[in-house]
């Protein structure tokens, strides 16, 4: 009866050793295979954060962008209103003169000039409608307007300028210098000299008014 078991018995030993086999040959491969894994984690970040990164050239590959230029006001209809309104302030004939000076550069310093130009039997009478207005930076604006007196377009008038100063839009003080030209009397004010430190492009060094017309 031993005799006879002895087979069953050995086939029995045979599965188990095979599966044992099988079982420590699974267990050995993944090991080796969780070793590689665990390197290639450990190098692909040691990659990746290495600081300093460049590009081809050597140069960082992140570079700081400029600074936008302004070109015009935040909110240039509202400049846009401002002008008109300053314009339409300065040749109004019911505006007093506090009102004009409120509205020019430097007005207060030159209201002497201004009140000259509105009490003037032909700068009295002098009328202005703004037709275009074409910022050249977010502090300083070119006026483009009609010039009249008594319905009669005088030539020439504008351009004229305007200028941010005090918070507010006003007729640049050039512009009110020029127009002191269609007057009788009314002579410009020491402020619209050009220092002989800053002369006109293409003039001789020295005192030198602005051209008459052209506000400039």
């Amino acid at each position: 009866m031993t005799c006879a078991n002895l087979p069953a018995r050995h086939g029995t030993w045979a599965v188990a050793l095979a599966v044992t086999a099988l079982v420590l040959t699974g267990a050995c491969d993944d090991n080796d295979g969780g070793g590689d894994g665990g390197a290639s984690r450990t190098a692909r970040p040691s990659a990746a954060g290495s600081p300093g990164a460049t590009t081809a050239g050597g140069s960082p590959s992140l570079s700081a962008s400029p600074a936008p230029t302004a070109t015009a006001p935040s909110d240039p209809r509202q400049a846009e209103q401002e002008i008109r309104e300053a314009w339409t302030v300065l040749f109004d004939p019911k505006s007093s003169l506090d009102q004009r000076s409120d509205v020019v550069e430097d007005g207060d310093e030159n209201a002497l000039m201004i009140d000259n130009l509105f009490r003037d039997p032909s700068g009295s009478k002098l009328r202005a409608e703004v037709t275009s207005v074409t910022y050249t930076s977010d502090v300083h604006a070119e006026v483009a307007y009609d010039l009249t007196r008594e319905d009669r377009r005088l030539d020439p008038g504008g351009p004229g300028s305007a200028v941010l100063q005090d918070g507010g839009w006003k007729v640049a003080l050039r512009t009110v210098c020029a127009l002191t030209r269609h007057a009788e009397d009314a002579p410009e004010a020491p402020s619209c000299v050009v220092p002989p430190s800053s002369p006109l492009p293409g003039s001789a060094t020295g005192s030198v008014s602005s051209p008459a017309g052209t506000g400039r």
